[in-house]
């Protein structure tokens, strides 16, 4: 009994995260395709993990693939435009580094970081990662635990 509520419980957080980002077009990044594909990594942290950075929700995904890159690029541009806070640069006319404050829903804060390490000035590396963050944390927290 007590596994099959561990595995139920399991179930609900998983679906948790992936409900956070609904309505979001990153949202379709977060369906599992990066989870065994070559030079990709995806990474779900919610329950009491999560808590312990002050998260309900912490998804993230990175890439080599340029093609992919630029797919990820091109959905948190449009996803930015809904920031109600943001900081941005671009070089090259490519997205480098983006934070985006999105409005709260259910009460939690949410935050879209994208990073473009290909265009990085000093030792440049073939990544790109969007992580997608949603809870209680403020900002400057969340810049805090970004930096790390």
């Amino acid at each position: 009994m007590k596994r099959i509520i561990i595995i139920i419980l399991t179930c609900l957080l998983t679906t948790m995260a992936v409900m956070a980002q609904n309505g979001l077009n990153i949202n379709r990044l977060f369906d599992g395709r990066y989870k065994k594909a070559a030079g990709a990594t995806e990474i779900i942290v919610t329950g009491s993990q999560a808590r312990e950075i002050g998260l309900t929700v912490y998804h993230s995904v990175s890439v080599t693939d340029k093609t992919q890159a630029e797919i990820i690029e091109n959905l948190v541009v449009k996803d930015g435009v809904q920031a109600v806070d943001k900081e941005v640069e671009y070089r090259n006319g490519q997205l480098y580094y983006g934070f985006y404050v999105l409005s709260r829903q259910h009460s939690s804060n949410r935050y879209i970081f994208f990073l473009n390490q290909n265009l990085a000035r000093k030792a440049p590396k073939n990544n790109v990662t969007l992580i997608y963050m949603e809870g209680k944390v403020n900002a400057d927290k969340i810049k805090k635990l970004i930096r790390k």
